[in-house]
C-alpha cells in the first residue's frame, strides 16, 4: 500500500494553522529544518518515523491523525481537538455542542 504524501502533509499543515502555529514553528519544535517541513508539507517527500512522532507530538495530536486524517481520530486525538475548539466558542456556543452531543449518543444507543 502506497502512502499518499500529498494529503499527510495537508494534514499536517491543518493541524498545524488550526492551532495558530507557523510552518517555522513546528519545524523548530519537531526538530527538524524549515525546509524539509515545507517538503513534508507539500508532499514531495517521505517523512522519518522519528519526524512523524515529533510532529506529532509538537502538534499535540497521533500519528493516525496525521497519516489518516481529520476523519479518522484516535479517542485522544478527538479530545484533544475538541477541547481546542472549545476555547474557542461562546458559552451559548458550547451549550450547543453539548446538545449535539447528546443528540449523537442517543442515535447511537437507538441503533
Amino acid at each position: 500500500m502506497c502512502m499518499n504524501l500529498k494529503r499527510i502533509g495537508e494534514n499536517i499543515k491543518r493541524l498545524r494553522t488550526e492551532q495558530g502555529m507557523t510552518q517555522s514553528q513546528l519545524a523548530e519544535l519537531a526538530g527538524i529544518s524549515n525546509v524539509h517541513m515545507s517538503h513534508i508539507e507539500t508532499g514531495t517527500v517521505a517523512m522519518s518515523l522519528d519526524s512523524l512522532i515529533n510532529i506529532s507530538n509538537s502538534l499535540k495530536t497521533t500519528p493516525d491523525s496525521i497519516l489518516l486524517g481529520e476523519y479518522q481520530l484516535s479517542p485522544a486525538g478527538t479530545t484533544e481537538l475538541l477541547q481546542q475548539s472549545i476555547k474557542k466558542l461562546s458559552s451559548d456556543e458550547n451549550r450547543l455542542l453539548i446538545e449535539i452531543a447528546r443528540v449523537l449518543e442517543n442515535l447511537k444507543i437507538n441503533r
